[in-house]
Parts: structure tokens; C-alpha cells; sequence
């Protein structure tokens, strides 16, 4: 009976070594929360796609997630619209060489459309949370520097939104955002959607995305130390209206 008893407590105590060792230490666990609603057209909704995947293959961001400690960063994808829409980017890929960060940039930019609707916030950054924790319990990642990345042109109940920042900060995650419009828009984003220790980048129009989100990936995958004050930075006076590139262009 000692003998039974004992290979049971072996093997349960394997069990979680292995479960643990299965664990990919990263540099960043990174969600990317995206505006799927109906005030996004088709060609938005490339832009953004594009814009996503061209900041993933610049050689400044691909150095920054192989620089790191570990050399590694998780990241998954959220998209949202009046809710969340489940697709296969809710599971976080491990980005650790070139290959697979530009192969995650190539899933970006063929990545159909999952829905569209109202816009809800709060349900991006919610789906977003509990991921992201879900990650971190199940040992698919293993990082302490966890962030959500929100873009989107819209607002939404601001209580609720708020709410779901709360519920981020409570779980030690930090929400940057990435507005895009008016100057109305990176306000709310500032107010209700980021948490007191992220910031926002404004993009001034769909145009302007591209620039945007490699400016704020820069950031997110470069270790902390070029963070800008918790706030919102407007990129002005980008003249990037001609970089509405097509929606399967690839960038050497």
C-alpha cells in the first residue's frame, strides 16, 4: 500500500513538473484587441490587419522581441464588435525567431473578417483579460509583464469600460490603446479604456494606423525603457494617406 501510495505522489508531483516545464518564459505576454464593429469598413478592417502585420515584420520590433531576456513574447488576437468573436488567434503564439514572427505577420494579413456590430469595449478587454490569465494559469506563457493592446474608432458604455480596466489592473495587466479618429476618441481611450499605468497613441485617421501601431509595438516589445508618460501621444502631420497598401502586399 506504501509502495501504490508513493508511485501516486511521484507521479502526480511529475505530472506538474511537466505541466510547468511545458511553460515558455517570454519577454511580454501581449493581446492585441481589435475593432471588428460595423463603423469599421472592409478596407479598415485591412489597414488595421496590414498595419498589425507590417509593424510585426519591421526589423526594429523583430530586434526588440529577440533581444529580450528571453528572447520570446507571447501574443494572441481579440477581436470585437457589439462582443467578442472566438477564432483561432485566441491561442497565444510564441514568437521567438524570425520565422515565426513573420509567419504571424503573414496570419495577420490573410486573417478574414470574423463578424461586425455594435461597438462594446468593455467585452474586447474582458475576452482579453480572462486569455490572457488563462494563458498564464495553463502554462502556455510565463511573464509577470502582461498587456492588452486596444484599437479601435468607437466608444462604448463608459461604466462598463471602466469597469473592465479595473478588473485588468486588479490582474496586474496593463492597457494601452490605440485610438483612432478624433480627438474626442483619444480621450475616451484615455478616461475609460487604459489603465493608469498604460498609454495611448493616437492615430488621426485609418491612414495613419500603420505608423501608429509600429510606433506603439515599438514601444510594448522594447523593454519599458522608452515608455512614454501614461497618456496619449497624437501623431500629427504623418502624410500617410498614401500608405493605404493593398491588403495582401507583402513588406521585405
Amino acid at each position: 500500500m506504501k509502495k501504490s501510495l508513493s508511485g501516486i505522489l511521484v507521479a502526480t508531483v511529475l505530472s506538474s513538473y511537466s505541466a510547468y516545464s511545458l511553460a515558455t518564459p517570454v519577454d511580454v505576454g501581449l493581446s492585441l484587441v481589435i475593432d471588428v464593429s460595423g463603423s469599421v469598413s472592409t478596407s479598415e478592417y485591412n489597414l488595421q490587419m496590414d498595419g498589425y502585420a507590417n509593424a510585426f515584420r519591421d526589423s526594429a520590433i523583430q530586434s526588440n522581441i529577440l533581444g529580450g531576456t528571453n528572447g520570446a513574447i507571447g501574443v494572441n488576437v481579440v477581436f470585437f464588435a457589439s462582443n467578442f468573436f472566438s477564432t483561432s488567434l485566441d491561442t497565444y503564439s510564441i514568437l521567438n525567431d524570425t520565422a515565426s514572427i513573420n509567419a504571424f505577420a503573414d496570419t495577420l494579413d490573410n486573417f478574414v473578417r470574423p463578424g461586425g456590430g455594435g461597438t462594446a469595449i468593455y467585452n474586447g478587454t474582458n475576452r482579453a483579460v480572462d486569455l490572457m490569465l488563462a494563458a498564464v494559469a495553463n502554462d502556455t506563457i510565463e511573464t509577470t509583464n502582461l498587456v492588452i493592446d486596444v484599437s479601435g474608432d468607437g466608444t462604448s458604455s463608459s461604466t462598463l469600460d471602466q469597469a473592465a480596466r479595473d478588473n485588468a489592473a486588479a490582474n496586474n495587466i496593463t492597457i494601452n490603446g490605440l485610438p483612432i479618429g478624433t480627438t474626442f476618441i483619444a480621450d475616451y481611450y484615455t478616461n475609460n479604456v487604459i489603465t493608469s499605468d498604460g498609454f495611448a497613441i493616437q492615430a488621426n485617421s485609418f491612414a495613419d494606423f500603420s505608423s501608429a501601431v509600429r510606433t506603439k509595438l515599438n514601444i510594448e516589445t522594447g523593454g519599458g525603457n522608452n515608455v512614454p508618460v501614461p497618456g496619449t501621444l497624437a501623431l500629427l502631420g504623418l502624410g500617410l494617406t498614401g500608405l493605404a497598401f493593398a491588403r495582401k502586399k507583402r513588406a521585405l
